[in-house]
């Protein structure tokens, strides 16, 4: 199996993330409906609530939001689909390729995801959808799940790693925390936002290669 860590320039949420480009978000599901909708369930986080709302309901790619849960900056909403929606998302072909979707995040920048693919031919056949869709591929890393170097890590960018190390060595995990979001993005000298990122993707990776490598 091949881990692909790519960029691709679907119109998903661009529009409402164009109101709110502080927000980012994270893709937790999607399904398809008995009449072939397909919904969508994923978390946004950021302090532009109001305005990435306004854009969800201007937004061309989703229809019918749906607040589920709202948990500190953190809100799990629920969409579905529209025709300029699907024609950016290749979510039926996943099953006919074998293909999982292991993350999936966006901010106005655009996307970037994570797959399980079974080869090298699946890939090609999958970059082939994403042209005749007009979605760009941009190729962020390939490796083979099972040669690849599994520590925990080697998995992390030098962004990740190194927010997670100022994180613990300036208290940021210690109950009462000793600094704050803010501060500590001030001395990484990037903005809150991006930190926040940073040490989310950072954690995400860390329990699926300690805590959930181990475990299966």
């Amino acid at each position: 199996m091949l881990i692909v860590d790519y960029r691709v320039d679907s119109p998903l949420l661009m529009a409402a993330l164009d109101r709110a480009p502080n927000t980012t978000v994270d893709s937790e599901e999607q399904y398809l409906t008995e009449t072939g909708e397909i919904r969508w369930l994923f978390w946004a986080e950021g302090d532009q609530q109001s305005a990435f709302e306004a854009g969800l309901d201007d937004d061309p790619t989703v229809t019918e939001r749906k607040l589920l849960v709202e948990s500190g900056p953190r809100r799990l909403y629920r969409v579905f689909l529209t025709d300029r929606g699907r024609d950016g998302t290749t979510f039926p072909l996943w099953s006919e390729l074998d293909i999982v979707l292991l993350e999936a995040s966006a901010t106005h920048d655009g996307w970037e995801n994570r797959m399980r693919i079974p080869d090298r031919e699946t890939l090609a056949r999958y970059r082939s959808a994403l042209r005749d869709r007009d979605l760009d591929f941009q190729l962020r890393s390939l490796y083979r799940e099972a040669d690849a170097d599994c520590s925990a890590e080697s998995q992390l960018t030098d962004d990740q790693y190194a927010a997670l190390a100022a994180a613990y060595d300036a208290g940021y995990f210690d109950v009462p925390r000793t600094t704050t979001q803010t501060e500590l993005a001030a001395t990484l000298n990037i903005s809150s936002q991006a930190l926040s990122e940073r040490l989310r993707r950072g954690t995400a990776t860390l329990v699926r290669e300690v805590l959930l490598r181990t475990r299966s």
